[in-house]
């Protein structure tokens, strides 16, 4: 499908939504040494695919020092005359501004995230890094797969399930389960698999939900660095949604499009 192009990001480019931006996400669950690392190969593969890209990271605290999405919330009457930022890859702090969203929305609210559509007017792309009751409360019942990273051991096993019961339950958001390979060990490739799939299967077997695995290296490979990403970030962009500039815009948002799609306008 995505070969017939010219390239894999015109692919892409062909499935976005006709919106502003778009938004995928991806679960926190404090373990950065794992979720780090694959969501910077995502992000490197998606800026190799031409996408401009904000990343929202819940894990980071807005301050004085250190400013972040609360400041661009509380100042946004001063961006309308910004010039175009042509920086690819963005990221920022995130907790309190996504935290005041979050609460601001109750839970059935269709589009807690359109009061940020004209905050990133010169991005492509925001992915939401947050934990899976934040993603819950901002995302519920969207189209949206959050990618839900695990390793062999038994604390993230456990903690990933209830992740994935939270988002389930709570917002019927059903994860991309991405099962980590950190090391080069022999036989971890294996072990990641098996682990991927005993998620998967008590997805199944417990909370009704059919849901994909795959497994992807994290560590540095002299080949392929990556090509793990790659499928990961078609499957996230195939489940991502639009967020319009303006109220205009959302509007124009809610027609149905082609693969599942909201149409709106640049």
């Amino acid at each position: 499908m995505l070969e017939s192009c010219v390239d894999q990001g015109e692919s892409l480019r062909r499935m976005a939504p006709q919106a502003a931006w778009s938004v995928i996400a991806m679960v926190t669950r404090g373990d950065s040494d794992t979720e780090l690392p694959l969501l910077w190969q995502i992000c490197a593969v998606l800026q190799s695919f031409n996408y401009r890209i904000t990343v929202l990271d819940a894990s980071s605290t807005e301050t004085d020092d250190n400013p972040g999405l609360q400041n661009l919330l509380d100042h946004a009457h001063w961006l309308e005359d910004v010039p175009a930022d042509t920086s690819p890859w963005h990221i920022v702090p995130a907790r309190l501004g996504l935290g005041r969203i979050a609460s601001q929305h109750s839970r059935g609210h269709r589009m807690p995230l359109q009061p940020l559509g004209h905050l990133f007017r010169n991005c492509d792309l925001v992915v939401v890094y947050a934990d899976a009751h934040m993603l819950a409360t901002l995302l519920p019942g969207s189209q949206v797969r959050p990618l839900l990273a695990v390793t062999p051991h038994r604390a993230s096993i456990i903690g990933a399930y209830k992740g994935f019961k939270k988002l389930f339950l709570q917002a019927q958001l059903a994860p991309l389960i991405a099962s980590v390979v950190s090391n080069p060990f022999k036989n971890a490739e294996n072990l990641a698999r098996t682990t991927g799939l005993a998620l998967q299967q008590c997805a199944q077997i417990h909370l009704g939900c059919h849901t994909e695995f795959m497994t992807v290296r994290t560590f540095p490979q002299q080949h392929k660095h990556w090509n793990d990403a790659h499928p990961l970030a078609r499957r996230l962009m195939a489940n991502a949604i639009p967020i319009a500039h303006s109220l205009a815009d959302a509007a124009r948002a809610s027609l149905p499009t082609p693969f599942g799609y909201r149409a709106g306008a640049y």
